[in-house]
């Protein structure tokens, strides 16, 4: 179209050796058109996925699409996680739906995490087996987008990058030698297995694989990673076309790159407004496609956000339709989006900024796999591009004739070599909700379209049209049709079929062009006839309602035509699949998964949510058909629906506390002493013992530290400050007293009168919630961000704490390696198996729920529940939690020893946790244990719980329980303390001092002789001690003590501001080899400041939320120095210090400063975005804060009494929406501090 004077007819009818006997109307009921004719030549096709893989393959590409074996592949995929799914029979349930959805490609990213909990130890069996998952989908029949990254974000733990690797040296995604042999010791054991799958190989369907993740670092040595990763992939036998998703940053080491888009953003809470669609044809590259790795399909929701229904609203299916076809319209040929099926942030995947425990992602399917509307109009268009294959080669018509209406928008685009046009009509402001009945001028041939009166094209609201033009439809010319084309083709029984579709009631009208009259019967609905003999077009005029259907049998005996017209919902329940003998076209079920003939017999599988008609078009070989494995009618056939499920209530609860962590007697000699003095982490303490939980070989979970000191009698408080991760809690108690509880950062704790036990022994007890570490994506080690405890100083004394931590049982090495590494964290009932099924819990309280209680810290709730679930159905089930949300607690939920959810009562907004099938046994005895953790010692307990159905549907799949463990088959045995190591040492010494550290080893009595003793003292950097650090004390008797001391002279030059002094004993007790361990820190007082410094030039510690916290510039992007001048609201600054929420800088101030200044505010470089809160903290205590600031609000001047404080902390938290953009100042910061 659009050319001036061209001509009618393009391609002579095919003539056939006879007529064809249509079937009459009648005849037919409410069953499909079925017709006889001689089998027709297939018109040219699209790439499809082989269904053998004899033989290899070869990918190419130009600059319009990606090719196999020549053939032009428009590249339609959705993003699936299979680590979020782990049921390897659902994977296949994910696959098959987003087959039959439409969609020719599934993209995949494999995390690395998932499969390595320890350096050098990888798994992949079980719900790790992705050698399955690539068999499943070649089975499937759908391509791979292999995704390994190292480093994947996809808002999980870490981005992905293991925990083992925090303790590196090297900065994550760059070419540090420490981070590049960890990277290649991953790809060394993935790529092999994507290798074996690849389709150039004609051993499986991966069609591409993506080199690093939205990486966007350009430099010299950005340019060095990524050519290192491209030639290992190389190396490692990967032949197929490497992507990559980074806006064309590496377009030079890749053969195709892209950028990722998510127009609308992630707040789901204002789910009617929409951005402007984008643009994204300046992502084209010279010679290659235009290929868009990651479009959005969905929002991540975080902590406290409206929930997954909301982001399915804001990218509900009419958005998706006006933003897919806008791709089309710019000229995409490889769409992925993101995400097709989300699934389930099980245990501590999560990464905290970005999500809870559901992954639902507003997804077409949902986490419990159920279908949506978004799905359907994904599989519309996906069975679009695959069957009009000129799509995958077109150009932008510059000169098409404009909208005749001016509120609209539309781009044309036609494929060079055949003419096949394409329009994409939509309104101009994606906002506008009004309706338009519009005529559109498709060139001088057809200047108003449609023709017949009274009709017009409707753009309602939002909607969006891909509509075709003189298109060579298989055997068919077609002019052009108003209506939208699903899908045509030949379908084996020799009539040309074609699936057009449009909104209900609205008008449809197509043309299409015959060299004389053809036959027309109206078979089904009302459709009106035109023939224009001059020009040689029939003109078919309806409305959308229901299904017409039209046979137009040529005079001159070619290839007939069976068109279908439907609107919206009727087409939606077309499916259509490939079989070794072509494809079949059915309507009617819910869901049609496969196809697949034998001999004379159809066998179709698929699932049904009510009983359903099944209709058929197919070849007439296909003389039965059998639906599930039983036979039906070939061409009609009632299929049953589901029989209704009544589930049981949940009962029989038994309940037990427990937390012995946190009294004063509890007996922590085994754990291990947290006394390291040096990190690799970029964020280091502001003085030792570095108490970071992954330094310690604890990555995910709850984790237990107990902090011993000899009190004074005059302290007052505990200054504790914990990295948590966004929503995290630790909870504090002094000797068996509860002190309260904190989120994420710096808090006081004040002792209440009577818990301080002077002269002797106290123990602090900190329960620390890891929620999972950032991503490694705004800062390149973000994943680094410290987890657990960050400081601890006592106030009213310098007694210093000596610390031991205890997190997972086995730390890396895991006891329960089928469930894996983010399963458990280190709670008693977790390091006990009280989450497992098996556990004898016969001798816990009775309960009913819902519960109250006031105890602080960790109670825990069992039960069990019978299911009997009809065979033959899929009916996916959850637990759910209902609550006053004034109650402050939280849970974690386990099914049968599988972590499926995290429930926070009083943030949400998740209640209800779908339980992936396999992780249920939906035919026999299923265990939940809940664990609550009270956080303040009077709104605890647990609300209501109860199972949840979310659909109910016959299916072809079985879901077999997932091999995992029980109780007796997992090894739950905590080591025991064999002796105990007490260390002594002055609790301040000044630089240059000595003084004299004591160890005291003493065997347990019922433990053994200690034989060839030696006492190790652990001497930190510049320290000098003697005699030997390493002492032998030879045989010690059990309950007898053994003592070595040593001097030890602090070093002279600017030092950490303490040290500590681990002492390790090794020894041989009943024939074993054994050790214990003890430690102790001094002090060494820093210099305070004096006068009036500016903070910016004080030595000062701090974690930031992106990059590293700036001296005198606003914080800039990731990398030291990158800052600009301070600017609040056009106001520059010389002096300040410019960080990103979340953060926390602390100063030393040695008590000797009396008052802080400073001007806060949001820095004009975030262009208008961020909201963020300031904190002033003295000696953990708030002493100034701020309500939320935002971008181009005034900046606030904060005042702040310090005197006396021993400890400031400047605190930034994000505006409660997320941190991004949060670019926060603290412009002309200063003390005031005696000389």
């Amino acid at each position: 179209m659009f050319n001036e004077g061209r001509t009618h007819g393009r391609v002579a009818p095919r003539r056939m050796s006879r007529l064809v006997s249509a079937v009459a109307a009648g005849a037919l009921s409410a069953g499909l058109l079925s017709a006889t004719a001689p089998p027709a030549a297939a018109a040219s096709a699209p790439a499809a996925v082989p269904r053998s893989a004899a033989a290899t393959h070869s990918i190419t590409y130009d600059d319009y699409s990606l090719k196999i074996d020549g053939k032009r592949l428009y590249v339609w995929s959705g993003e699936f996680h299979y680590w979020r799914l782990p049921s390897p029979q659902a994977w296949r349930d994910v696959l098959q739906k987003m087959k039959a959805g439409g969609f020719n490609a599934v993209s995949i990213y494999f995390d690395w995490a998932y499969h390595s909990p320890k350096q050098g130890v990888y798994d992949f069996s079980g719900v790790r087996d992705v050698d399955k998952l690539l068999d499943m989908a070649a089975e499937t029949g759908i391509y791979v987008i292999a995704r390994p990254s190292p480093y994947i974000n996809a808002e999980t733990d870490s981005g992905g990058l293991p925990g083992w690797l925090i303790k590196q040296q090297g900065t994550p995604r760059t070419a540090a030698p420490d981070y590049l042999s960890a990277a290649d010791e991953w790809l060394s054991r993935i790529d092999p297995i994507l290798a074996r799958h690849q389709l150039t190989n004609g051993t499986g369907t991966v069609i591409a694989y993506q080199v690093e993740n939205e990486f966007y670092n350009g430099n010299a040595d950005g340019h060095a990673y990524m050519q290192h990763l491209v030639d290992k992939a190389r190396a490692d036998g990967i032949t197929v076309p490497l992507t990559g998703n980074n806006s064309g940053v590496h377009n030079d080491l890749l053969d195709i790159d892209g950028p990722d888009s998510y127009p609308q953003g992630f707040d789901c809470s204002h789910p009617d407004t929409w951005n402007a669609l984008p643009d994204l044809s300046w992502g084209h590259k010279a010679g290659k496609p235009l290929y868009l790795p990651e479009f959005q399909g969905g929002a991540f929701d975080p902590w406290g956000g409206p929930g997954y229904d909301k982001c399915r609203e804001l990218t509900n299916g009419q958005w998706e339709k006006a933003a897919y076809e806008n791709n089309i319209g710019v000229g995409a040929t490889m769409q992925s989006f993101y995400m097709t099926y989300g699934g389930t942030s099980w245990g501590w995947l999560a990464s905290p900024g970005n999500g809870y425990t559901s992954y639902d992602y507003g997804a077409p399917i949902k986490e419990d796999r159920e279908l949506t509307e978004k799905y359907y109009t994904d599989k519309r268009l996906g069975y679009f591009v695959q069957s009009v294959q000129p799509l995958a080669k077109t150009d932008l018509v510059p000169d098409a004739p404009a909208p005749a209406d001016a509120e609209l928008s539309q781009q044309v685009r036609r494929n060079p070599d055949d003419g096949t046009t394409f329009v994409v009509v939509r309104h101009k402001d994606v906002n506008d909700t009004s309706t338009v009945q519009t005529q559109l001028n498709l060139g001088p041939d057809y200047p108003s379209v449609p023709q017949e009166p009274g009709t017009a094209v409707t753009i309602a609201g939002r909607d969006s049209k891909l509509l075709v033009a003189d298109y060579r439809m298989d055997h068919q010319d077609l002019r052009y049709s108003t209506s939208e084309l699903m899908t045509h083709g030949d379908y084996g029984d020799g009539v040309d079929t074609a699936l057009f579709y449009g909104r209900h009631g609205q008008d449809g009208e197509t043309v299409l062009h015959y060299a004389s009259r053809p036959r027309v019967t109206v078979l089904a609905g009302s459709v009106k006839q035109t023939w224009d003999a001059a020009r040689g077009d029939l003109r078919l005029n309806y409305t959308h309602d229901g299904l017409a259907q039209v046979l137009v049998q040529p005079a001159d005996g070619s290839t007939p035509l069976r068109l279908l017209l439907a609107d919206d919902a009727t087409a939606d329940r077309f499916w259509q699949l490939d079989t070794g003998r072509g494809p079949v076209l059915v309507r009617g079920p819910e869901l049609v998964r496969t196809a697949a003939f034998t001999d004379d017999q159809l066998r179709l599988t698929g699932d049904t949510d009510k009983p359903s008609t099944l209709q058929v078009i197919a070849a007439p070989s296909a003389r039965t058909v059998t639906w599930n494995g039983k036979r039906v009618s070939a061409t009609e056939q009632q299929l049953p629906g589901p029989v209704p499920v009544a589930l049981p209530t949940l009962t029989g609860w038994r309940t037990k506390a427990e937390a012995p962590e946190s009294q004063y007697g509890y007996d922590d000699a085994a754990w291990q002493a947290a006394d390291k003095n040096t990190t690799t982490n970029p964020q280091k303490p502001a003085a030792p013992p570095v108490l970071y939980t992954d330094e310690y070989g604890f990555h995910s979970g709850a984790v237990w530290y107990r902090g011993h000191f000899q009190a004074a009698g005059t302290e007052k408080s505990i200054s504790l400050a914990a990295g948590t991760g966004n929503q995290g809690v630790y909870l504090a108690w002094l000797n068996g007293v509860f002190l309260g509880s904190s989120g994420d950062g710096a808090h006081a704790f004040t002792f209440p009168a009577g818990a301080l036990r002077p002269g002797t022994d106290n123990v602090i007890s900190v329960l620390v919630e890891n929620m999972g570490h950032d991503e490694a994506w705004v800062s390149p080690y973000g994943n680094k961000n410290p987890r657990g405890l960050l400081s601890a100083y006592l106030t009213g004394s310098t007694r210093q704490l000596s610390w031991r931590i205890q997190g997972k049982l086995g730390g890396e090495d895991l006891v329960d390696p089928a469930r894996g590494p983010y399963n458990t964290g280190g709670l008693t009932g977790e390091r006990r198996g009280w989450y497992l099924p098996g556990y004898p819990d016969a001798d816990w309280k009775p309960a009913a729920l819902p519960a109250s209680g006031s105890a602080p810290g960790i109670t825990w709730y069992r039960t069990s529940v019978n299911l009997s679930l009809p065979k033959g159905q899929d009916v996916p089930l959850g637990i759910r939690i209902d609550d006053d949300p004034s109650r402050h607690y939280r849970a974690l939920i386990y099914v049968n020893g599988w972590m499926v959810g995290q429930y926070v009562n009083d943030i949400g907004p998740q209640h209800s946790f779908p339980v992936q099938p396999g992780m249920l046994r939906t035919d026999g005895r299923n265990t939940i244990a809940i664990a609550v953790w009270n956080q303040d010692a009077t709104t605890g307990g647990l609300g209501k719980v109860s199972l949840e159905e979310y659909g109910n549907h016959t299916t072809s799949l079985t879901y077999p329980p997932i091999a995992s463990p029980t109780y007796g088959q997992v090894p739950h045995q905590e080591a025991v303390a064999t002796a105990d190591v007490r260390v002594s040492a002055p609790d301040v010494l000044k630089r240059g001092e000595s003084g004299r550290v004591t160890a005291f080893y003493t065997p347990r009595r019922n433990s053994g002789t200690a034989r060839d003793t030696t006492l190790a003292l652990t001497l930190p950097d510049g320290w000098s001690a003697t005699p030997d650090t390493v002492q032998h004390i030879g045989t010690v008797q059990p309950g007898s003590t053994a003592t070595r001391t040593w001097t030890v002279t602090a070093p002279t030059g600017d030092q950490p501001g303490a040290a500590a002094f681990g002492v390790t004993a090794t020894t041989h007790q009943n024939g074993r080899t054994g050790s214990a361990t003890g430690s102790a820190t001094i002090m060494v007082p820093v210099p305070p400041p004096t006068g009036s410094p500016l903070v910016s030039a004080l030595p000062f510690t701090s974690t930031n939320g992106w990059g590293p916290v700036e001296r005198d510039t606003s914080n800039g992007e990731d990398a030291a120095g990158d800052g600009h001048t301070i600017t609040l609201n056009g106001t520059t600054y010389t002096k300040g210090l410019g960080a990103h929420a979340p953060s926390d800088v602390t100063v030393n101030l040695g008590g000797n400063c009396t008052a802080f200044t400073a001007v806060v505010g949001i820095d004009d470089e975030t262009g208008g975005y961020g909201s963020v809160t300031f904190t002033v903290l003295a000696d953990g205590k708030p002493v100034a804060t701020t309500d939320v600031l935002r971008a181009h609000q005034d900046p606030v001047t904060l005042n702040a009494d310090i005197t006396g404080a021993q400890h400031l902390d400047l605190v930034v938290g994000d505006g409660g929406d997320g941190n991004g953009s949060d670019h926060a100042d603290w412009a002309n910061a200063r003390l005031t501090c005696a000389n």
